[in-house]
């Protein structure tokens, strides 16, 4: 534990070939495995999995995430719901882009008016 009661990170981390539930650590190097969190400086991640990936600066081959925010991204072949990046270099396909994002909100914004217009009228 650090002075503020915060947990600190180890230096390096390593996983291969394993399902892990979350990683805190300056340097992370995942191969062929699934996390579902990972808070890192920096991460190398191949052939993996990740739920929930937040670092300064990624190195990503050939895998599969649900949300990535990072500062700087390297990509080869990586699918992903949401990814935040300032800067992005290679294939990356996002389900929702910001043009994804836009759509997404007027459809979901026309139900919610239609069920509430229905609702008004079944119930005066």
């Amino acid at each position: 534990m650090s002075e503020n009661g915060k947990k600190s990170p180890k230096k390096e981390e390593k996983v291969s070939r394993q399902t892990t539930e979350a990683i805190y650590a300056e340097m992370v190097n995942c191969s062929q495995s699934g996390v579902s969190s990972i808070n890192a400086g920096r991460a190398d991640i191949d052939h993996s999995g990740i739920g929930l990936l937040k670092a300064q600066n990624v190195n990503q081959t050939n895998c599969g995430n649900a949300v990535v925010v990072a500062r700087n991204l390297k990509t080869g072949s990586v699918r992903s719901l949401i990814t935040i990046s300032d800067n992005i270099e290679g294939d990356v396909r996002t389900v929702l882009d910001k043009k994804g994002a836009a759509a997404f909100g007027v459809v979901f914004a026309a139900v919610f008016m239609f069920f509430r217009i229905i609702r008004r009228l079944c119930f005066r």
